[in-house]
């Protein structure tokens, strides 16, 4: 009974020792993800060779600039730096919205989406453990003002507060590529009453 568990178990060690050469370890990230980093990175960079497409949520009388800067700051950006903020998706840009609105949102507003050039987004991967709190913090601010002043790319990545899993995109109206943003549409978007009762 040894000498059979022996030879199963080496069996076994053989197999796995085939094996382990066909099955890598992950993905090349091209495939897997849109960003491709090394440990150390504070940032990743994008790896996607197709557009990014961003959205926001406005009222209608932002339509002549729906992507227009904004120097109030926010979570990402201190105030007094100018930064545009998007999301990955429409439900995304909607929560964003109603989150920043308050009680006086109109019923119809628009959904503005854009595209951004391949490989022109970052992803912040050292988040500080802050990032989440309310009021913003100066040290969560100053990851995105240490990009604006780097201006290494036109689009930097960061987790929503709101929704796990949600991405924002913060745009560097500062950035030589920022007139690359190309709004593709204004799509007329309303709240559904349920989210408006739920406020």
């Amino acid at each position: 009974m040894a000498r059979e568990n022996s030879e199963a178990a080496e069996t076994a060690r053989c197999l796995d020792e085939a094996l382990a050469g066909t099955f890598p370890a992950s993905d090349p990230p091209a495939m897997t993800s849109p960003i491709a980093a090394t440990p150390s990175a504070h940032s990743v960079v994008e790896a996607s060779t197709t557009p990014l497409r961003v959205y926001r949520v406005i009222e209608a009388s932002q339509a002549s600039e729906p992507f227009a800067p904004s120097s109030s700051g926010g979570r990402w950006s201190p105030p007094g730096q100018a930064c545009v903020y998007a999301s990955l998706s429409p439900a995304g840009a909607m929560l964003e919205y109603l989150a920043h609105a308050g009680n006086g949102a109109p019923p119809e507003l628009l959904l503005a989406t854009a595209e951004l050039p391949a490989g022109a987004t970052l992803a912040e991967c050292n988040e500080p453990s802050t990032w989440r709190d309310l009021p913003y913090r100066p040290e969560v601010q100053q990851v995105g003002a240490a990009w604006l002043g780097s201006a290494r790319s036109l689009a930097l990545r960061v987790p929503s507060a709101l929704v796990d899993g949600e991405v924002n995109v913060l745009l560097d109206p500062s950035h030589p590529g920022y007139a690359a943003l190309q709004v593709q549409a204004l799509t007329p978007v309303r709240i559904d009453p349920r989210l408006q009762s739920a406020r």
